[in-house]
């Protein structure tokens, strides 16, 4: 049985989570994301641990979460394939800052602003339970996770 198969068939849409430290800001394309309350109304993501951006959850105890649309697949390649301990992701990027000073990218489906309440490491990864802070959504479609567009020689 191919494990990584069985899960790359779990549905997911596709995520950028913006961080920033001191006046550099940082995006990372993620998939590893779910609802985890709605009293408060919370999230979970799930990082690598060797993750630039878990690096910088962890230091500022903040993060956006863009719900991307479907035609913001640029956007999700970009912010996919390199660390931004080796190259400036927000570059070139358009996005504002919003509350906390994240960077948040505009034109998506969703996007909040989430507060970290919990970190649970597991394994390889870290799991952020954060805590939405403020939010704004669009009519928008989701963009839905395919590991054969993003990743076609797997």
């Amino acid at each position: 049985m191919d494990k990584m198969k069985c899960m790359d068939k779990i549905p997911q849409g596709v995520f950028l989570v913006g961080t920033k430290m001191g006046n550099n800001y940082n995006f990372m394309t993620a998939a590893f994301v779910t609802q985890i309350s709605f009293n408060p109304c919370s999230v979970g993501v799930s990082i690598a641990n060797a993750h630039y951006t878990s690096e910088l959850i962890k230091a500022e105890g903040y993060f956006s979460l863009m719900v991307l649309a479907e035609d913001q697949g640029l956007e999700a390649k970009k912010c996919g394939y390199l660390s931004g301990r080796k190259a400036d992701k927000a570059k070139g990027m358009n996005y504002y800052l919003a509350e906390h000073n994240l960077p948040v990218i505009p034109n998506t489906t969703t996007t909040m602003i989430c507060k970290v309440k919990k970190t649970i490491i597991y394994e390889d990864h870290t799991f952020f339970i954060a805590e939405i802070e403020s939010g704004e959504y669009s009519e928008e479609e989701p963009m839905i996770y395919d590991s054969n567009i993003f990743f076609p020689s797997k």
